[in-house]
């Protein structure tokens, strides 16, 4: 978030990557404008340039899977042997060249996985903590240290009442719906009971 206008060309920015399957566990805003690859822990604006394969957005499109890698294919198994007189059900084979690079096709980089085996595993572990950005970025660093926030809400509260300004710039207050009537005086009342909200704190609770 940023205290500055909204870019529109930016909307839609994480559309069909995939990435938009997420809950955010911060809700930040910064004076001025934190680039996105600051964000995500990149170490050089290079990766803010859309024309290099650096760039933070290239990452592969949610329609993508091993087939779209190097070295990888789908094709029909082999055939029945002639003379055979039982019908074979029709199968596929994947083939994988464990020599090739194995890279995305149409130049995508993200995300950044090891080499698959003949044995459809991956060779080595996946690296989480620097292939893109870094696992401690600001964006999931709860606990971010920058002279620019001027709002950082603490999550880690049981109940909406008890949510605070970890820089202590604000106070929050929840507000929920509520029903309103006139009373017998013509005064506006509430009709509704308001009590604080839990937060949920179980992950597989989450809407993702």
């Amino acid at each position: 978030m940023s205290t500055t206008f909204i870019n529109k060309k930016l909307t839609n920015t994480l559309k069909d990557t995939g990435l938009n399957n997420f809950d955010l566990a911060t809700t930040r805003i910064y004076k001025g404008v934190k680039p996105m690859w600051k964000q995500l822990g990149f170490q050089s604006d290079d990766s803010d340039l859309p024309t290099t394969a650096s760039y933070w957005n290239n990452i592969i499109p949610s329609e993508f899977d091993f087939s779209n890698k190097s070295g990888i294919e789908i094709q029909d198994g082999d055939d029945p042997m002639i003379g055979s007189k039982t019908p074979r059900t029709p199968y596929k084979e994947i083939i994988i060249n464990e020599d090739d690079e194995q890279v995305w096709d149409d130049d995508y980089l993200y995300p950044i996985l090891p080499k698959i085996s003949k044995f459809g595993e991956f060779v080595e572990d996946v690296n989480v903590k620097d292939s893109h950005g870094r696992d401690d970025a600001p964006i999931s660093n709860e606990n971010d240290v920058d002279g620019y926030l001027i709002l950082d809400v603490d999550f880690g509260v049981n109940i909406t009442d008890n949510l605070i300004d970890k820089t202590d710039f604000s106070k929050l207050n929840y507000n929920q719906d509520f029903e309103l009537s006139l009373d017998d005086n013509l005064r506006l009342k509430t009709d509704t009971f308001v009590i604080p909200g839990g937060i949920e704190k179980d992950k597989s609770e989450q809407a993702f």
